[in-house]
């Protein structure tokens, strides 16, 4: 017993050793955040105060100097995230995290993201006579500055992740990956297609494929500005599923005029709406240097923040959610499997090969086709099979050059109403809507995109004919054709993913989110009253959604006509359900699971799991709820698995209700007053290690319980599921408000914090702050800035 014993203390005390090594080398790669320094390729002393929420305070004395301390404090905190931005849309995870993630690489390669991000590096970034170029360049040198020099993430050691230094392909790279977030008909239109030729237009007249008749239009207004006195489905959704780095999904955005607000000046508010994960998305910085002082939000790798003001603009943004994507039918020569017919002749089609590198085993060699109209995706996509048909891609993302960085640069030092405009013009790609205000009291709303001009026969969600010539674009709108509204009288803009109206007549086509929000912060916005900052929190914080009341009677009626006494708890629940999801709320917990029941017996049987899913990821099915429930001939009711048999509306009613009670009863408890939707709705920030159990509890943040839903203007977002729990997914990646007559106390929050260093004090201590509606200052003014910084990082040049 004694030699037992003595085992089981050396047991204890060799795990009680490790467990201090462990802790004492996470603590050895703690970020620098005091102290001096030196680095080389400095001109001067920099100075970094960094504020109580981690956020750094850049004071420089040259502009370069400025951008190489923002790369090198960018990377001390996030280069994790960085490596694996430029990895993801490179095609280079499987070099480092093995076989499983070839099919994603594949798809990356297949789209040429690697190919955008080299010829736009070779044509804007060779050079460093302009200044977007030397600032870029500078902060890369910071990046590079901290890979050499600096500690190394834990997460390079656990997963083998060798150090490289960045280049200027990885800055668009990070371009190329958030406008791949923003194609949503990389999702949705081959699941269509997969509907028109599997099963005929019956089955889409059921789905809201082109503008609903009740959608929230964005109205249009050209306003004069005031002047200053002084002036592929399842590869698609394996990718998704697989990324180390979330993808951006929406956003609200809105701005009142000061004629409407207790200041006199506007306010704006906006939260982007991204994929959850840990570390956030967003990172803050402060620059001041001669001449320029302004507070931005960045993402990893790009050198300008794409949300931010100085002390005289500010913008936010949201996704347009235009349709920049075409897929092609192509015909092959007979003669020669390398040519595609076009009009009266034979295309060549360009070939290139690409060579994945994957752990542990032998490369991956694939060899891409490309027409006049883009890279052959068969194969890579599930609904394009690679015997079939050749289906080309054509994306906007590859047919223009690409001006996103001096666009960025543009509004992070525009200085008027002006500059901003001329910088938004720039975009192409991804499209965007610019939210304007300033001190002088503009407001602005620009859907920033290039819009091709397509023929008024072209259904652009679905495939097109490469071969005619007829389905070709036409050209582009000019930038003066985009919509938008400048100073409208009505005193406000906003956007929420929805429905620009037309121009001249002209409804551009894209995958536009449904009335819920939009419906809704335009109802709250024409409220006759002077708004302030804590207005605009309400609104961003708002649970109540009035389209799936609607939805919801229409279930109600259809589980009261089933007569059954056991669904009788749901059908009460329902009918008096005002639209609020609140945690406490048990309406919610009934509803998705009600909907997710319906929409999932109803069409996977038809579509397959992963077509479902994919289009389930969209905005479409969004649109279609209510007009798909409310059909009772729909050909979707039948079961396509039961020859002879045709299934019903209220069949499948009665299937949805008893699958719902019996997930119910299994999270939540026997009582209808235990299901509250917190209980199945919760929030947690995973980190990519946390698919590791070990590590999950290490490094994931969360899970908290927490308001909201899908499509509530706090848009905490989850999939429709048939597991009973609607785990948060996406939403807001920062909330923020701006009031212009107080610009430099701004207020914002992030969803973990600002460092994805886990032992950094700023790794996770926002997170319930994030959680419970909370907000903090954004600092502009050095003496509040000193009055909170405990830390002062000095960085010098080495001698």
């Amino acid at each position: 017993m004694k030699i037992v014993k003595k085992i089981g203390i050396g047991i204890t005390l060799l795990l009680v050793l490790i467990g201090l090594s462990v802790i004492i080398y996470l603590n050895t790669q703690k970020p620098t955040y005091s102290g001096e320094v030196l680095l080389d390729g400095l001109t001067d002393e920099v100075e970094v105060l960094y504020d109580n929420y981690g956020v750094p305070h850049i004071y420089a004395h040259h502009a370069e100097d400025a951008y190489y301390a923002l790369g090198y404090v960018h990377a001390q905190d996030r280069l994790f995230q960085m490596e694996m931005l430029r990895r993801a849309a490179d095609g280079r995870l499987a070099e480092v995290l093995g076989p499983d993630l070839v099919k994603v690489d594949r798809l990356f390669r297949t789209l040429g993201l690697n190919q955008f991000a080299e010829k736009h590096a070779q044509k804007y970034l060779s050079g460093d006579s302009l200044d977007f170029q030397r600032a870029a360049h500078a902060y890369q040198k910071g990046v590079n500055a901290y890979v050499k020099n600096g500690k190394t993430p834990v997460e390079f050691s656990l997963m083998g992740i060798p150090k490289s230094e960045f280049t200027a392909k990885d800055i668009y790279l990070a371009v190329a990956f958030m406008s791949f977030g923003f194609a949503e008909g990389l999702q949705a239109d081959p699941a269509l297609e997969k509907i028109r030729t599997e099963y005929g237009a019956e089955y889409l007249e059921c789905l809201a494929v082109q503008t609903p008749a009740d959608a929230v239009l964005i109205k249009n207004f050209s306003g004069q500005p005031n002047l200053a006195a002084d002036s592929l489905i399842a590869s698609i959704r394996h990718a998704l599923q697989q990324l180390p780095v979330p993808l951006w999904q929406g956003s609200n955005g809105w701005l009142m005029s000061g004629s409407r607000t207790a200041s006199g000046l506007p306010i704006l508010a906006n939260d982007t709406h991204i994929g959850f994960g840990q570390p956030a998305v967003w990172y803050e910085a402060h620059l001041e240097y001669p001449g320029f002082s302004f507070y931005g939000h960045h993402l990893a790798g790009i050198p300008f923040a794409l949300l931010g003001n100085n002390r005289r603009t500010g913008w936010g943004l949201t996704m347009f959610e235009n349709d920049d994507t075409d897929f092609y039918y192509e015909t092959i020569n007979p003669d020669n499997p390398n040519q595609m017919k076009f009009k009266d002749h034979w295309e060549d089609v360009k070939v290139r090969e690409e060579i994945i590198k994957v752990k542990g085993e032998a490369d991956v060699v694939l060899e891409i086709k490309s027409t006049r109209h883009g890279p052959i995706v068969n194969g890579a996509f599930e609904n394009v099979p690679e015997n079939a048909k050749p289906v080309s891609l054509w994306w906007l993302l590859n047919e223009q050059d690409n001006e996103a960085i001096q666009a960025a640069y543009g509004l992070n030092h525009a200085v008027d109403f002006y500059d901003v405009q001329k910088a938004a013009s720039m975009f192409s790609a991804p499209g965007l809507n610019v939210m304007y205000g300033d001190v002088d009291g503009n407001i602005a709303w620009w859907a920033v995109a290039k819009l091709p001009i397509r023929p008024k026969h072209v259904v652009s969600k679905l495939f097109l004919n490469g071969s005619t010539g007829e389905d070709e674009n036409l050209g582009y709108y000019p930038f003066e054709k985009n919509p938008h509204a400048i100073n409208p009288p009505w005193g406000f803009v906003y956007t929420t993913n929805n429905q620009p109206d037309s121009v001249d007549g002209v409804l551009y086509p894209g995958y536009y989110y449904p009335k819920s929000r939009a419906g809704r912060v335009a109802e709250l916005l024409k409220e006759d009253k002077k708004w302030s900052p804590e207005d605009m929190k309400k609104i961003n914080l708002d649970v109540l959604s009035h389209m799936h009341v609607e939805i919801a009677r229409e279930i109600a009626s259809g589980l009261k006509a089933l007569n059954n006494p056991s669904y009788s708890d749901f059908v009460s629940i329902l009918e008096s359900w005002d639209g609020e999801h609140r945690a406490s709320d048990t309406a919610p917990s009934v509803y998705y699971n009600m909907l997710s029941q319906i929409m999932f017996l109803s069409m996977k049987d038809e579509m397959g799991e992963s077509a479902f899913h994919s289009l389930m990821a969209t905005a479409i099915p969004k649109n279609s709820y209510l007009k798909f429930i409310q059909r009772e001939d729909s050909p979707w009711w039948d079961d396509v698995r039961t020859p002879g048999q045709k299934e019903t509306r209220e069949q499948i009613f009665q299937k949805a209700a008893a699958n719902t009670l019996s997930l119910l009863q299994s999270t939540c408890g026997d009582k209808p007053e235990d299901w509250t939707w917190g209980k199945i709705h919760t929030l947690k920030h995973n980190h990519p290690l946390g698919a590791v159990k070990l590590f999950d509890r290490i490094f994931s943040v969360g899970p908290f319980t927490v308001d909201g839903g899908s499509e509530t203007l706090n848009n905490l977002a989850f999939s429709l599921d048939t597991t009973g729990y609607f785990p948060v997914t996406s939403g807001p990646a920062l909330r923020k408000i701006t009031d212009f007559s107080a610009i430099e106390h701004g207020e914002t929050v992030s969803p973990t914090g600002q460092s994805g260093n886990l032992m950094s004090h700023f790794y996770d201590d926002q997170a319930e702050m994030f959680a419970t509606g909370q907000f903090r200052k954004m600092l502009m003014n050095r003496p509040d800035i000193e009055g909170v910084s405990k830390n002062k990082l000095i960085l010098k040049p080495n001698p």
